[in-house]
């Protein structure tokens, strides 16, 4: 909810600068709604056995493709901060954590 309320401080700690206010409402949408419809997802997930093969699946996805755009901007377009960095080794470390997951739920009991 704070996010919604300051998001400029937030985007500012991240160092992004928009050309113009409706630049907000977009960012909003993308790490509120639809960060926020993953994260209703995880947790519905979680709760019922039969989709946790699923949530954490989608997790690996997620995460997956979250550091390898991430990556390309590190790594070769050299656009980042130490916040960037932080958040790229946590996808990391995400990745690692759903996949053994993942090896764990498939492994026979």
């Amino acid at each position: 909810m704070f996010f919604v309320l300051s998001a400029e401080q937030w985007f500012a700690s991240l160092a992004i600068e928009l050309s113009n206010a409706s630049g907000y409402t977009e960012l909003r949408t993308m790490y509120i709604g639809l960060m926020g419809s993953v994260g209703v997802f995880s947790i519905v997930c979680a709760c019922n056995r039969q989709l946790h093969f699923a949530g954490v699946l989608f997790a690996l996805l997620s995460y997956t493709g979250l550091a390898l755009v991430r990556s390309w901007g590190i790594f070769v377009a050299n656009e980042y901060n130490q916040l960037m960095l932080q958040l790229w080794f946590a996808e990391v470390l995400s990745i690692l954590a759903a996949s053994f997951s993942l090896y764990c739920l498939r492994r026979p009991q």
